[in-house]
């Protein structure tokens, strides 16, 4: 528990309690390191039963990234997460990056989603490009892949008529 009447003090707690994200500022932009260590005994329940059927929650997830996949590779200047050799990828957020010949951009994927009312999510920023770390001006493609790759809804309840819905919208941005 934290208690203050210190404005200034409560936003930076609040700050750095959420993995140093401000509140109102960019989506999954920390400014600060902070944590986020808040588990309630409802929480680990939970989680506890999501382990008991995780076979099946992987199976959805990727279930939905090959749905995403077969429709979205199919268009030119399309990549999506990789799957190495013996490896298996849990798919948590299927992920499209727009090859740079294509123009599209992060702002132009993020407002055509949110005209259709479709929650998509900026993809990751690099870790040296937070304030709170060191610069690194060489790592190019680590600042680049965000500026035109997003995240694609991926609820395990999702529809197909609502991943069409989501497909159509990065088709119709490839067209314009």
């Amino acid at each position: 528990m934290f208690v203050t009447n210190d404005e200034s003090l409560y936003r930076k707690v609040l700050a750095l309690s959420n993995h140093g994200r401000v509140p109102g500022g960019k989506q999954f932009f920390p400014e600060y390191i902070g944590f986020k260590y808040k588990m309630s005994n409802l929480q680990a329940a939970i989680g506890c039963a999501q382990m008991e059927r995780i076979e099946e929650l992987v199976s959805r997830k990727r279930e939905i990234f090959r749905y995403y996949a077969e429709r979205i590779l199919a268009m030119p200047g399309l990549t999506m997460n990789p799957e190495k050799p013996g490896t298996v990828n849990g798919y948590w957020m299927p992920t499209v990056v727009f090859d740079a010949q294509t123009g599209v951009t992060r702002e132009s994927l993020r407002a055509a989603f949110a005209n259709e009312n479709i929650d998509a999510r900026v993809f990751f920023h690099p870790l040296s490009g937070l304030p709170m770390f060191v610069a690194q001006p060489q790592n190019r493609l680590a600042r680049d892949i965000p500026r035109r790759a997003i995240n694609l809804p991926s609820f395990h309840d999702i529809m197909t008529e609502e991943q069409d819905q989501v497909v159509d919208v990065i088709r119709n941005v490839l067209n314009d």
